[in-house]
């Protein structure tokens, strides 16, 4: 079976992409920015990841692979009003966190503490997990929260189909997956079967965290 030009290397290829595990999404209203326990000039920055150790984020990501819920997730925390005032009100802060990895369908808990194998009913108590983390991290936290919203998985797909399982990476980025194997070989610079239709964002190289990359080669390639 072959695509509209017959490239059956470019079908093939689409039938065996794979997609990243999931993420939750913690969305929080608070009264002043975290205290750091590592060091207060982090009030200033726009990003603070916690992931303690190589061990941790291998552990993070080996688990939702097995369709578990982690027992200690990557949390990538966004203090957008750290850098941006304007992004709530006068004298409060918006925080996000993005806890990654999570499986889209729950086979269990690797913590042994979440009973759920549904995001409807997970979702709470995972999310207070994660906090735990940030708290041990900036202690007082949960003091400043005004207001919070959890998004799961199933939920981000919901509001846009292209984050299958809660995906936010547009795909693996193993190698198999990364560099001229993205999305698939022959493609990697964004052109596709069809001529004038091109491919761009995270799912092209060089993938998701690159900010414009992938739209500034296509450009450069059009050029």
């Amino acid at each position: 079976m072959t695509g509209p030009t017959g490239d059956a290397h470019y079908d093939a290829g689409l039938r065996e992409f794979r997609h990243a595990p999931g993420t939750v999404m913690i969305h929080l209203a608070l009264s002043d920015l975290p205290d750091w326990r590592a060091g207060a000039e982090l009030r200033d920055y726009a990003y603070v990841t916690i992931a303690p150790t190589l061990d941790a984020m291998a552990k993070t990501y080996q688990q939702p692979m097995a369709g578990l819920l982690p027992e200690e997730p990557m949390i990538v925390v966004g203090q957008p009003s750290a850098i941006d005032p304007s992004r709530a009100p006068e004298g409060k802060h918006t925080l996000w966190l993005q806890v990654r990895m999570v499986p889209a369908e729950i086979a269990g808990d690797a913590a042994g503490q979440i009973d759920a194998r549904d995001w409807e009913a997970a979702l709470a108590p995972f999310c207070e997990r994660a906090l735990d983390i940030v708290e041990r991290h900036a202690p007082g936290l949960r003091g400043k929260i005004l207001g919070m919203r959890c998004v799961s998985p199933r939920d981000l797909e919901a509001d846009n189909p292209n984050l299958v399982g809660g995906d936010q990476v547009c795909g693996s980025h193993h190698l198999s997956q990364n560099a001229i194997f993205r999305p698939v070989r022959g493609h990697a610079d964004g052109t596709t079967p069809l001529d004038g239709l091109y491919h761009t964002g995270a799912a092209v190289w060089p993938g998701a965290s690159t900010g414009a990359g992938p739209g500034t080669l296509l450009g450069k390639m059009l050029g």
